[in-house]
């Protein structure tokens, strides 16, 4: 790739994948019975990992051995997101259901 092309690649995926991982997180930040600790952990991974995606297609451009980092940055950001994808799916649709508190208006009885 072009260095025109390669920034131009770069700008979208930062700014665009960023913002996914915001609302993401934004919903995640709303998990209970997480450790607070392992939460803001997670929550941050996707965004470093991100960072660690499109800087190893800078690396891998001047040294190919690089190639490997983009598979683990790919990687890794794509379990953090889903490990707080599927964490909310079940807090907000299994949990209840398995309380037996499956209302719309729970939340503001607690």
């Amino acid at each position: 790739m072009s260095i025109n092309d390669l920034t131009r690649l770069s700008h979208i995926h930062l700014f665009g994948i960023s913002f996914i991982f915001f609302f993401i997180c934004l919903i995640f930040s709303l998990a209970i019975g997480i450790n607070p600790i392992l939460k803001a952990a997670v929550i941050g991974a996707p965004f470093l990992f991100l960072v660690v995606d499109v800087l190893s297609w800078w690396l891998t451009k001047w040294y190919p051995s690089f190639a490997y980092m983009t598979i683990i940055g790919g990687l890794s950001y794509n379990l953090a997101a889903a490990f707080m994808i599927l964490t909310s799916l079940y807090q907000m649709w299994v949990l209840p259901r398995r309380k037996g508190k499956f209302d719309t208006n729970a939340w503001l009885e607690e």
